[in-house]
């Protein structure tokens, strides 16, 4: 089985393990829903952070010459990822943080929240940059120099997102 496929099969366990988890704290110990304002905001965040989740699922198609399915084989440094180097991790992680704020009871935003991130600032130091400098090497290095891992300026990526995608590669 591919590297990729067995990655998200560990993703999507520890998704469930932290939903269900969560909710079965929160049943047992009977915590209180947040405010429906709350709960609200986590669903405009999921619907929000699903439009660049797609964005970069269509760059690493189109731009990133697949290999197979979530291995690129041509760095991708264009459109939003001249903003940051890993924004589909960093909207994973934004993506399940809302959900957690949807399902609305402390223990499930706790689990959810706190274990995504873990797995995605885990993944990207100790397995995702180790292997993109090895792949792509000194052209790795000198993106890594220009462009922010999490923290883009905003406007960078409010500009992207506004805009369709750029064809061009590079």
């Amino acid at each position: 089985m591919p590297k990729c496929r067995i990655r998200l099969i560990y993703w999507l366990l520890l998704v469930v393990v932290s939903i269900g988890g969560g909710i079965a704290l929160d049943l047992v110990l009977k915590t209180r829903s947040f405010p429906l304002l709350v709960r609200s905001l986590g669903l405009v965040g999921m619907v929000l952070a699903h439009f660049p989740l797609r964005r970069t699922g269509k760059l690493l198609n189109l731009l990133g010459e697949p290999e197979e399915w979530g291995y690129t084989t041509r760095m991708v440094t264009t459109d939003i990822y001249r903003c940051m180097r890993h924004p589909h991790h960093v909207f994973v992680g934004v993506f399940m943080t809302c959900f957690g704020l949807l399902i609305g009871h402390l223990w499930s935003f706790l689990l959810i929240t706190i274990s995504q991130w873990i797995w995605v600032i885990g993944f990207l130091f100790l397995i995702e940059e180790k292997e993109l400098v090895v792949k792509f090497g000194e052209q790795y290095n000198a993106y890594c120099q220009r462009v922010p891992m999490f923290f883009p300026n905003p406007l960078c990526v409010l500009r992207v997102l506004f805009k369709s995608i750029e064809v061009s590669r590079g």
